[in-house]
């Protein structure tokens, strides 16, 4: 069977193709944005269904809210989790669907659209979503065995899973970058206890951002909005986002991930049919703590997750605040009503909603001063 055209007019197409894509700076991310939000609106209904009616232990029909939410979230009781798979996936099958068709098109049109002094940036495609995916089956195994009537996992577990896959991640980059990138990057070769600081440091900023993320998640919608914005945002930093796609490809998983997260909140905002579950937000941390790595951008995660950071702290600040006064008087005081910090501002009498969108003004407001200053020069690149 003859093909209707000459494989010259193929390429010719390609050809033309490809110089409309990356003379055009804004339509691979539309493509990754509005793929991955589809996918997610597609398929949100159906996951929804069967997470609601698996029935994950005998003894419990339904889903249960956690036992530290104010008495309002009562009515929440049987709204499924894990929501997060959803996210994940649709981000996952755009990326991975889009990647494979410009990379295994032909390999006249392939060696044009991704010419060899960039070809091998094509090879790290994998470093964003292959952690991002690890911590997705981290948060997917608390999920499940709260689910299944275990309790989900000690928090002394998840902590040192998460210590763990993020030291991996970081030994795996460092290898990596010493054997193709050494140009690129100011990094330490030679200096062996410099090189274990930097990958300790850089898998702290991996641990923190991802329970910050799922400290955030304990209100309709603010996370996931939250992680719209950040995504966005980071993708915006990112120093050759205009270049080409081979390039872009690492930064593309991030819009791809804010799409998802955009139509995720569809079924996540008030009253939410769903949940992420530790599947999704510690996964969406994650991939946000490895992008900023990835681009030098970690000096801009405090303006972008400024939300995601106050929330985490509050934690923090309660308990210790509990404990010192506890040890000091014999009884413990509160710094706030409850915490993480949208507890506290529920039990003052707001509303989920205004709490919600007053988190993302703040948030967006300061991701906006993040991203000034970063194109401004002033806030250092690191790693």
């Amino acid at each position: 069977m003859r093909l209707p055209v000459s494989p010259n007019s193929w390429e010719e197409l390609a050809r033309q193709i490809g110089v409309y894509l990356d003379s055009t700076a804004w339509v691979h991310p539309v493509l990754f944005f509005v793929g991955a939000c589809g996918l997610m609106l597609i398929s949100g209904p159906f996951l929804i269904e069967r997470l609601r009616v698996t029935k994950w232990r005998k003894d419990a029909p339904s889903w249960t809210v956690r036992e530290d939410t104010p008495d309002t979230h009562i009515a929440k009781q049987g709204t499924p989790s894990m929501g997060g798979i959803g996210i994940i996936t649709a981000a996952l099958i755009t990326y991975i669907i889009y990647t494979l068709i410009f990379r295994y098109f032909n390999l006249a049109i392939y060696n044009f659209f991704f010419p060899p002094q960039v070809l091998i940036v094509l090879e790290d495609f994998y470093l964003l979503p292959g952690i991002t995916l690890a911590f997705t089956l981290l948060g997917f195994s608390d999920d499940w065995s709260k689910a299944t009537g275990r309790g989900g996992l000690k928090a002394r577990t998840k902590l040192f899973a998460q210590i763990g896959l993020s030291l991996f991640w970081i030994s795996f980059l460092a290898y990596y970058v010493i054997q193709n990138y050494q140009g690129n990057y100011d990094f330490p070769e030679n200096n062996l206890r410099l090189i274990i600081a930097m990958s300790l440091a850089c898998s702290f900023i991996i641990v923190a951002t991802s329970n910050a993320v799922n400290l955030t998640d304990g209100i309709d919608g603010l996370a996931a909005g939250l992680a719209v914005q950040s995504a966005i945002v980071l993708y915006l930093a990112w120093p050759t986002h205009q270049v080409t796609f081979a390039i872009d490809l690492t930064a593309l998983f991030l819009i791809a991930l804010a799409g998802a997260c955009f139509g995720f909140l569809k079924f996540n905002k008030y009253k939410a049919r769903v949940f992420m579950g530790d599947t999704g937000s510690l996964a969406i941390g994650a991939a946000l703590g490895a992008g900023a790595i990835l681009q030098h951008a970690v000096s801009l995660l405090p303006f972008i997750g400024f939300i995601y950071f106050v929330e985490m702290f509050s934690v923090i600040f309660q308990v210790a605040w509990f404990k010192w006064t506890k040890r000091k008087t014999g009884e413990g005081q509160r710094l706030f009503r409850r915490a993480p910090l949208h507890h506290h501002f529920e039990l003052g009498g707001w509303s989920e909603w205004r709490v919600v969108g007053t988190f993302w003004a703040i948030n967006l407001f300061t991701s906006a001063i993040g991203l000034w200053l970063w194109h401004a020069g002033v806030l250092p690149r690191w790693p």
